[in-house]
């Protein structure tokens, strides 16, 4: 899933595994965000993007409708709306999504995707190389060095020069780039869980685990505390961290920077400013917590205390579900046990059996050609000598 920095769109990739062999496909698609951003409406649907292949990253372009899909089977396809090079009076009223340009970099497995802060960069992870590209016109610019793992994750760190990506497995690695030098900065050992980077400053967050075995005392003694990851802050272009927090469950965790209003936070303010962005760290269990991570005084991540936020506590003491959905009604074993109707086969089962929304069916031709073949019987073929 991928959202732009205004949330006006959304992209999902679906991936449904095939049963006994026949009906597995990919899909792709884009959503927009209803009026008054209350939930997103359904826009365009594309199956199979990348043939058979799934789909490993998407990114959206920053400042248009624009994105990116990358791929393990070897290619990266941009997706830009349908009026987004049409002229002015040719702009459709529900306009889709379409291919503007292919690319692919040796066949190799495409891991990772990013745009630069203005959109004017694209940088393409091919398993353990990354590839610099020129959006507009779909042109190879540069290749940076060689790393030991396949990339899984790849981030511009605001509109800065620079470029942080990570690794996973038994050479785990975490580096920071340097565009216009095209090498590394530095680079550390690290297994990343997560990579968040600040929108409109320099910084950037990276969630990593704490090795299983350490001979460093204060790594010892935090994971007896149940805290197992920790949250590093960096400023773009120094190899010290800014900040750490030592944090609990953080194997599938993730991090994210939220814009700040300075209406509806209070707390963790510094001089009497708001900061930049807040900091959002979700453990492996889905728990989240907010905080100022500008805040270095702070030595353990603690909830930011928001005005009238859904989830809260609300007027009537009601707290979580209660408070946004209200009391679940009370049910009643022996109301609502009723004789249920006798079962009877449909006389005309091909009638209904493709019955269903167009975004919850596969494409007819994959259907079809699935529904035929698990009616064929299958010869084996038996030689005689």
């Amino acid at each position: 899933m991928a959202l732009p920095p205004d949330g006006s769109m959304m992209s999902t990739a679906e991936t449904r595994l095939p049963e006994e062999g026949l009906g597995g496909l990919v899909c792709l698609k884009f959503w927009t965000s209803g009026p008054q951003s209350k939930g997103f409406s359904l826009s365009t649907i594309i199956y199979e993007p990348h043939r058979d292949a799934g789909i490993s990253a998407i990114a959206f372009h920053p400042t248009r409708h624009m994105a990116v899909s990358s791929s393990y089977g070897g290619d990266f396809k941009i997706w830009a709306r349908s009026h987004e090079f049409q002229q002015r009076e040719q702009m459709l009223e529900n306009p889709g999504w379409t291919c503007h340009a292919v690319g692919s970099y040796k066949k190799k497995p495409m891991t990772a995707a990013a745009f630069s802060g203005d959109g004017s960069v694209l940088a393409i992870a091919a398993e353990t190389v990354i590839t610099i590209w020129d959006p507009e016109k779909n042109v190879l610019v540069a290749v940076l060095e060689r790393l030991w793992r396949p990339i899984t994750m790849l981030s511009f760190i605001g509109n800065s020069e620079y470029l942080v990506s990570a690794s996973r497995g038994l050479k785990s690695q975490l580096s920071l780039w340097s565009l216009s030098k095209l090498s590394v900065s530095w680079s550390y050992k690290l297994q990343a869980e997560a990579v968040a980077c600040a929108i409109d400053v320099s910084y950037f967050a990276v969630l990593a685990l704490l090795p299983q075995s350490s001979t460093c005392t204060e790594l010892t003694e935090t994971k007896r505390d149940g805290r197992d990851g920790v949250i590093l802050l960096f400023k773009a272009g120094e190899p010290i961290p800014v900040a750490t927090w030592s944090v609990e469950k953080a194997n599938g965790g993730g991090l994210a920077f939220v814009n700040v209003n300075s209406v509806s936070f209070k707390g963790n303010v510094l001089d009497g400013k708001s900061p930049p962005a807040l900091l959002a760290y979700i453990n492996g269990d889905h728990e989240y917590v907010l905080f100022n991570p500008y805040n270095l005084e702070v030595h353990e991540p603690s909830m930011v205390v928001r005005e009238n936020c859904v989830g809260m506590e609300d007027e009537t003491g009601r707290f979580g579900y209660a408070s946004i959905y209200g009391e679940l009604p009370e049910f009643d074993v022996k109301r609502n046990q009723t004789k249920l109707a006798p079962l009877l086969p449909y006389k005309k089962p091909w009638e209904t059996i493709f019955s269903g929304s167009s975004h919850n069916l596969p494409p007819i031709t994959k259907l079809c050609s699935a529904f035929q073949e698990s009616l064929l019987e299958k010869r084996t073929a038996s030689i005689t000598v």
